[in-house]
């Protein structure tokens, strides 16, 4: 049996991922795992050892974007789908989970779509470089919901099968047994219309209590979580009343929306980033964008801020995620414009840590990640700077560990 790789760890400062800061830390790992954390001196240092001195450092636990997409598209125009082979797609996809990694952003949940159910695969083997990835495989919406594809003949939306088109609860049923049958880490459900779908509106509530409720029971009775896609206050309370586990988006929240989120513990990823996103696309589009989904995000810009920081007050748990999905302003390796978004829209730079580390994790349903504490996964991130009182310096990733293994050390 072949020794254990141990690693010495020694930044300035630590953050845990619950909110504790740590001066002065050590971080021994063994293996894919955190063997003991402490203090200099405090800690027992068995050898041999490879020492990892990091200087000017903090150490944080592996972040997590909670909403991404691996689609492989480069461009906002919808035809790419159709006229970018399948395959080309899937190469890009994986030069994406590549600069995810390199980024600091060691676990991805990829919220809709085919090509991240094998990418998962590959990366956990090894054959592609990259983050963990949870996947949710095909989404599930009512017809002419946001993830059918409004511009194409219906025959032939349900032929391409990117989404499972269902209108009542045992059709819902037999779609969620389907996506759990093709291997998805959790299903993705639409409860309201969206930006990027052109016959819908954000605001307009989709899909029923019931049929939201047959979902969610065969995912739990699996152990599998449930993620609404939902950006109307109306589609939001249908999607908690179903029993989903989290919102995302959530654009247009109210009072009662808030509050029913908070009362049933289901996290909010806001996708807050894609307020800069959505203003810098209005101010100057980018080559074939849809005049519609410019009118749909300059209708969303003034909303998100003012749900995410209402929901924040209120204390509903909160996960970063970014809704990247491969385009210039949306693409891979720039996971961390979200909790830097959300400090700009009110939120304390500690409770954004969280949000991207341990409340993510949480989120996720993933135990062994999300902190630094004994026993834990090695999945761990240096920036340059302290990010408690500077959040940019995200962007200033210097060291990325996966699972114990040191995959970049500037």
């Amino acid at each position: 049996m072949s020794r254990l790789e141990r690693y010495v760890i020694l930044p300035d400062r630590l953050f845990d991922g619950r909110g504790r800061f740590i001066n002065n830390p050590v971080v021994v790992v063994e293996g894919r795992y955190i063997y003991d954390v402490g203090t200099r001196g405090s800690v027992e240092l068995r050898e041999p050892y490879k020492l990892v001195e990091l200087r000017g450092v903090t150490l944080l636990p592996g972040l997590i974007d909670a909403h991404v997409h691996f689609t492989g598209l480069r461009s906002y125009n919808p035809a790419e789908v159709l006229t970018v082979p399948y395959e080309l797609r899937v190469l890009r996809a994986a030069q994406d989970a590549q600069k995810a990694l390199y980024s600091g952003f060691t676990t991805l949940r990829d919220c809709g779509g085919t090509i991240a159910l094998s990418l998962k695969r590959a990366t956990a083997e090894g054959t592609v470089l990259g983050p963990r990835i949870l996947a949710s495989g095909k989404p599930i919406c009512q017809t002419g919901g946001h993830c059918d594809i409004h511009y194409l003949p219906l025959e032939e939306v349900k032929k391409r099968g990117n989404s499972i088109l269902c209108d009542d609860p045992w059709e819902c049923r037999k779609a969620a047994r389907a996506v759990l049958r093709e291997g998805a880490d959790f299903i993705k459900v639409m409860t309201s219309g969206g930006v990027g779908s052109e016959k819908d509106d954000p605001r307009h509530p989709h899909m029923s209590i019931a049929e939201v409720k047959f979902i969610t029971m065969e995912a739990h009775r699996v152990g599998k979580k449930v993620a609404s896609h939902a950006q109307g206050a109306e589609g939001v309370k249908i999607a908690v009343l179903g029993g989903v586990d989290s919102i995302e988006h959530g654009y247009f929240l109210d009072e009662e929306s808030i509050e029913l989120m908070k009362e049933r513990g289901v996290y909010y990823v806001p996708t807050l980033c894609l307020v800069e996103v959505y203003k810098k696309m209005v101010e100057n589009p980018p080559p074939g964008v849809p005049e519609w989904r410019l009118r749909k995000q300059e209708l969303c810009i003034e909303h998100m801020p003012r749900s995410f920081r209402e929901a924040y007050r209120a204390g509903v748990k909160i996960a970063t995620g970014t809704d990247y999905y491969g385009p210039p302003m949306r693409s891979f390796g720039n996971h961390a414009d979200e909790p830097i978004a959300m400090v700009r829209y009110g939120m304390d730079p500690v409770d954004a840590l969280i949000a991207a580390t341990g409340n993510a994790a949480e989120c996720l349903g993933l135990e062994e990640v999300g902190v630094i504490e004994r026993g834990k996964v090695a999945d761990l991130v240096g920036v340059v700077g302290d990010p408690a009182t500077d959040i940019e310096c995200l962007r200033k990733v210097v060291f990325v560990m996966k699972e114990g293994v040191i995959v970049r050390h500037e």
